[in-house]
């Protein structure tokens, strides 16, 4: 599975990167993924939802590549069910350039925290550390 969302979101990017820093959060009734990526031809991250508009890409290309990171997530969190081990609620998902991959599983309940305000507090982590 794991090989599965790095195969779909080495897809969404149009050019050649140095690392991928994703976070995805499924629970009951909610979904959200999003990435950045380091990109050696700008020496900056790129966030995921510019990518269609940095590189004139396909929306529904892309829209259709992002349906399928959605469901590779909710696939892998059925498989930690059916493994009987306790769901996560979201993950951080590291891959670099050369297939070196890392996740971190977080199971605090982040329900009542707005989107924007976990964003933030996830990309000051993981972007800014």
């Amino acid at each position: 599975m794991y090989q599965s969302i790095a195969n779909i979101v080495n897809d969404m990017i149009p050019e050649e990167w140095g690392k991928i820093l994703l976070y995805a959060e499924i629970r009951e009734g909610y979904k959200k993924c999003f990435f950045y990526y380091y990109s050696p031809n700008s020496s900056k991250y790129i966030y995921s939802l510019d990518i269609p508009d940095l590189f004139s890409m396909d929306d529904e290309e892309y829209d259709r590549l992002e349906d399928e990171l959605y469901d590779a997530f909710l696939q892998l969190q059925q498989e930690f069910k059916n493994q009987g081990q306790e769901e996560w609620t979201y993950l951080t998902y590291t891959l670099n350039h050369k297939g070196k991959m890392n996740i971190t599983y977080s199971y605090e309940d982040v329900s009542e925290i707005s989107p924007v305000e976990k964003q933030n507090r996830w990309e000051q982590d993981n972007l800014l550390s």
